[in-house]
């Protein structure tokens, strides 16, 4: 596969702040009651540090700790202990120790697979994420490897080359994600927008800027309130008087096959790219790597082949 995406580009520096989580205060109390050497780990650590995670890892309420292997796991209700902090970086976030983003990122590995909450779009979007707080992907990708029989190892690997860094939010890696596939030319992530007097006009989330066409991911929590609706009302009507056009795009866009194809013909439409050159099929989301998939299949027909044999 060749992705043209500029994953490492100098240009790509977003300064995209995540917030601290939500139970901030909780956290906080399990950190005090927690004594021994510890981090949060997993879902967890990507949570504090502001990554996007899948409802089904939040819902759950479950907190990943690691703690060193001669330590054991730590046995606590509504905890998911691991072992092996020894052999893992951590920094502090908002006060709290996690392991550190590349090591988060491979860690995730271990959460995807049948009725575990992660997906092959999920580890692209954490990887985005750990590009961004600096991570380069050969280190993320020498970390994998220098494990022995890393988990989620056939998912990990092959979304190193759809990573990129400069997506601040799911919605955002999965915009671009189905702009690529979709055969659309790479847009610029993030990046400000400025006047030919050098005034700052807007940042839009994916942009090309040479057809001064850009994209705007709407999410729910940071877009549908009326203060966010009259701040992106007026970055439009900026970037409209400048010769700029925008399109909005929603998770139904996303996720929904007819929703999606207008979103990419209207994005092809307004690029001047030739509507017969898009791929609408390829640029479905994809729940597994080309490689985890196939060996599910074998999986598949390994026990098929045992049932025939018992039969």
């Amino acid at each position: 596969m060749t992705n043209p995406d500029h994953t490492d580009s100098p240009l790509a520096h977003p300064r995209h702040r995540p917030p601290a989580p939500k139970n901030l205060e909780a956290l906080t109390a399990v950190a005090r009651s927690i004594d021994v050497p510890f981090a949060f780990s997993h879902s967890t650590a990507a949570e504090i540090a502001g990554w996007p995670t899948p409802w089904a890892a939040r819902v759950v309420g479950d907190l990943h700790v690691i703690t060193e292997t001669r330590a054991g796991h730590l046995k606590r209700i509504g905890f998911i202990g691991h072992r092996g902090l020894e052999s893992r970086a951590v920094v502090l976030r908002h006060g709290l120790p996690i392991v550190a983003p590349a090591h988060t990122w491979a860690d995730l590995g271990e959460l995807v697979g049948r009725g575990l909450p992660y997906t092959f779009e999920d580890i692209i979007g954490a990887g985005d994420q750990a590009l961004n707080a600096g991570c380069t992907k050969e280190q993320l990708r020498l970390i994998v490897e220098s494990r022995i029989r890393p988990r989620g190892k056939r998912t990990l690997l092959p979304a190193l080359p759809w990573m990129r860094r400069g997506s601040e939010s799911m919605l955002e890696t999965g915009t671009r994600l189905v702009v690529h596939r979709g055969g659309v030319p790479s847009a610029s992530l993030n990046q400000n927008v400025y006047d030919s007097k050098g005034n700052f006009l807007f940042r839009p989330d994916l942009a090309w800027r040479a057809k001064r066409v850009a994209v705007e991911c709407q999410g729910t929590e940071y877009h549908d309130t009326p203060d966010a609706v009259a701040s992106d009302t007026r970055r439009f009507e900026v970037g409209k008087r400048h010769g700029w056009t925008f399109l909005e795009v929603r998770s139904d866009q996303i996720w929904d096959r007819d929703l999606r194809n207008e979103f990419l013909s209207a994005l092809a439409d307004a690029l001047g790219f030739p509507a017969h050159r898009l791929d609408l099929p390829a640029a479905e989301p994809q729940r597994h790597s080309p490689e985890a998939a196939a060996t599910l299949l074998e999986n598949l027909e390994r026990r098929r082949r045992r049932g025939r044999a018992q039969q």
